[in-house]
């Protein structure tokens, strides 16, 4: 019972906190710094050199490839 009677004296001001910090929260530095950051580029970036990549590593399969034809003829 004794802690039930501080729970009811200072539950309001804990609810009025967690109120409070999602309107502090939105305007934090972080989401100033996430808005600035534009990840469409990044993506395109690492989009475009995955293909560049995998293009390389199957032209030198496709080398080897002729090569054992080659020899197999």
């Amino acid at each position: 019972m004794k802690h039930f009677k501080l729970v009811r004296r200072f539950g309001s001001v804990v609810v009025g906190a967690a109120v409070a910090a999602p309107a502090f929260a939105a305007g934090s530095g972080i989401d100033t710094i996430f808005a600035a950051v534009d990840l469409t580029t990044v993506a395109t970036w690492v989009v475009g050199v995955g293909v560049l990549v995998i293009g390389i590593a199957m032209a030198f399969k496709g080398i080897d490839l002729g090569k054992r034809g080659i020899k197999k003829a």
